[in-house]
């Protein structure tokens, strides 16, 4: 018999999980078939790495257990003392189709934008010196950006609180979801108090200094400063990989989660291309396209090297063409994808 696995290499205990047989067609068979799928094809599109998977469940995990912990706190130490230590993580953990997919490809998000920031694919100050520093104020800015993400490259136990910097949109998202799973290990008679306490939390969250709400005021600093290109090359040398799709969103007028969900999601050209439509240095791209290798396994780098020596010859009008559609409003969006997925040969391209 082999040995055991250290931790760190077992195989995702949250995702295959969700690979257990089931009652066929029932509630989480399409996320276990997806997932499934998802991790035994290649094919064309990119497939996530190891460490994004790993460090996704990190994410899930710990902000589960933070939201559970303050709303513990609201509840008060009589109700908390009727519950068992843990409720949402062991929960999750045996069904992981409890967290929907909006909720997890936000976590996925982060835990990706945690792993670019920390690559040294991003990075080589030594051989490559920032000879254009940032203004004092924008310096101290990208600083305090680059400490309020510092969390998402959190490698530690799953289960231990991770601060649930979400923006406003995304929490509610999160906190109904720990106010369910509570609610179901809890008597009825505490329902009404659970409800309440979620309305609590949510009044307090307040996004103005968490990571995607700061970034996007970065970019809107930047406006103006001088040496753009220099600018730009630092902070890809400093890994401010959040502060480069700030700035990126910002030049499209593309919503900064959109964005941040589309280079995540899509091959390694899409990246690229959003490079070429926003105006950033080839050397800024192809940082930027070497740190994302960490999160999924794309094409080879002899592609990845055809990639870049095409860059230059990318119009500005052909890339802007080309990520149009990400300005759209996000119902429209969402139907326009549906519609394509589905269209048949005889409609044509």
């Amino acid at each position: 018999m082999s040995a055991p696995l250290p931790e760190q290499d077992r195989p995702n205990s949250l995702w295959h999980s969700a690979l257990a047989s089931g009652t066929p067609g029932g509630e989480g068979e399409a996320t276990r078939n997806a997932l499934f799928l998802q991790r035994c094809f290649g094919g064309r599109a990119m497939r996530w790495s190891d460490a994004l998977i790993a460090r996704t469940r990190r994410h899930i995990g710990g902000c589960l257990s933070s939201v559970e912990m303050a709303l513990r706190l609201e509840l008060g130490a009589d109700f908390d003392a009727r519950l068992p230590d843990a409720v949402c993580w062991p929960r999750v953990q045996a069904d992981p189709a409890l967290i929907d997919d909006a909720l997890l490809a936000d976590m996925r998000d982060r835990a990706a934008i945690g792993l670019m920031a920390r690559d040294p694919m991003l990075a080589d100050p030594a051989e490559h010196p920032a000879t254009s520093p940032l203004p004092q104020a924008v310096a101290d800015f990208v600083a305090a950006l680059a400490l309020a993400q510092s969390g998402w490259a959190d490698a530690g136990p799953d289960d231990l609180p991770m601060r649930a910097d979400l923006p406003a949109e995304a929490m509610p998202d999160l906190v109904w979801t720990v106010g369910a799973l509570i609610a179901d290990a809890a008597p009825a008679e505490d329902m009404q108090a659970i409800d309440q306490a979620c309305v609590a939390l949510l009044t307090r969250h307040d996004e103005q200094h968490m990571p995607f709400a700061q970034a996007a005021l970065l970019a809107h600093r930047l406006h103006g400063v001088p040496n753009d290109a220099d600018m730009l090359l630092t902070l890809a040398r400093q890994r401010q990989v959040l502060a480069l799709f700030a700035v990126m969103a910002d030049r499209l007028g593309v919503d900064l989660r959109c964005l941040v969900r589309h280079v995540v999601e899509a091959e390694e050209m899409a990246l690229f291309t959003l490079c070429r439509a926003a105006q950033f240095p080839r050397e800024v791209a192809v940082r930027l396209v070497l740190g994302r290798r960490s999160v999924a396994r794309g094409v080879g780098d002899s592609v990845l090297v055809d990639y870049a020596d095409d860059y230059e010859g990318m119009t500005l009008k052909q890339a802007r063409a080309a990520v149009a559609g990400l300005s759209l409003s996000a119902p429209l969006r969402t139907r326009l994808a549906a519609v394509s997925a589905r269209r048949s040969p005889a409609c044509g391209a």
